[in-house]
């Protein structure tokens, strides 16, 4: 908490530096104007912020910030469209496109390392899935007789390797998967299932071998995954609060998930920031409340049988467009979950 007094000293010291204007004009012209940046007006103490900010996010006790940024728009007309003017408090960045990254997303995955920002992509299971199963209804009769669970097996191993192929850029993989509870499987049924579940993790297993840099999340149902000892080797465990609609209820979907083998140590809970669709009135929203601020203040409260490491905002950059200042929720959402110590 000391650094984030520091993060915040420094930000303030930063941010009072002023430019002077010219006040009288006669002719109006077209003139390029380039403010300069905090980097630029005073690289000592920006130099200083980095560490600051580094030194805080590599704190385990703080609470972690996950943001899901959409980065399908490869020619970016606002800054929304920008990762790098995320604030810079959060711990790591999912990005929803990883395998065509450009020139500027590459310049600014930099940016976000620099400040010590940890950036991810997803692989899903059950996306892989869909995609299987779709590409098994366009396909002729004789295909579709061929169709087995060694088929898809052997779909399953091929796309996720292609897929964590394209981790080079990135710190991490968050590894997606919800599946089916295998409890109201027969025993038939659990047998195959168990066998598909071990091609899906142990092809990640192959690729965590020769990427002891990078890290693992898991994210979706960790009470679907029948060998749930293989869960301790993720970092954290989002759990996904997107059709929940009350904050009591937060408590019940952590408890689906507290079976025998579940790590309690370090949830993550997910939730959406609102549409931009105006007409969409429930997505990021719990009744009336914003789903990120009403999460922030749960995570806070003390849990005797779990741990609740931190939140995970879908379509982070949503927020970015406020009236009130970009990104303003999710800065309270931070401020909530790590309030800047009073001196």
């Amino acid at each position: 908490m000391k650094n984030k007094f520091k993060i915040a000293t420094l930000l303030f010291f930063a941010t009072s530096f002023t430019l002077g204007a010219c006040s009288d004009w006669t002719d109006i012209e077209g003139i390029d104007i380039k403010q300069p940046n905090i980097q630029e007006q005073n690289p000592e103490l920006y130099t200083k912020y980095l560490e600051n900010l580094c030194e805080y996010k590599k704190n385990q006790e703080h609470k972690l910030v996950y943001a899901w940024f959409d980065n399908s728009e490869k020619v970016p007309y606002n800054r929304g469209q920008h990762m790098s003017d995320l604030p810079d408090s959060i711990d790591i960045v999912i990005l929803t496109h990883s395998e065509e990254l450009v020139p500027f997303e590459r310049e600014e995955i930099k940016i976000l390392k620099d400040k010590g920002t940890k950036v991810a992509y997803a692989v899903s299971y059950d996306d892989i899935k869909a995609k299987y199963d779709e590409e098994q209804i366009t396909a002729s009769q004789i295909q579709m007789k061929e169709n087995s669970e060694n088929t898809f097996d052997g779909f399953l191993r091929e796309e996720v390797k292609k897929q964590l192929a394209y981790s080079e850029a990135f710190d991490g993989v968050i590894i997606k998967f919800n599946g089916k509870n295998p409890k109201y499987m027969t025993d038939e049924d659990r047998v195959s299932y168990e066998a598909t579940q071990e091609v899906f993790f142990n092809t990640i297993s192959e690729w965590e071998k020769e990427n002891k840099n990078k890290f693992l999340s898991f994210q979706g149902k960790p009470q679907n995954i029948i060998k749930k000892g293989q869960l301790s080797r993720f970092l954290h465990i989002i759990i996904e609060f997107y059709q929940v609609t009350d904050v009591n209820k937060f408590s019940l979907t952590i408890q689906d998930c507290l079976e025998p083998g579940v790590p309690t140590d370090r949830f993550i809970m997910a939730v959406s920031t609102p549409s931009l669709d105006s007409s969409d009135t429930t997505t990021g929203y719990l009744g009336k409340e914003l789903a990120t601020i009403e999460t922030a203040y749960w995570i806070t409260s003390i849990s005797s049988e779990y741990n609740k490491s931190g939140i995970a905002i879908d379509n982070v950059q949503n927020d970015y467009y406020q009236t009130n200042g970009t990104y303003r929720n999710v800065k309270e959402v931070i401020n909530i979950m790590n309030p800047a110590p009073i001196k």
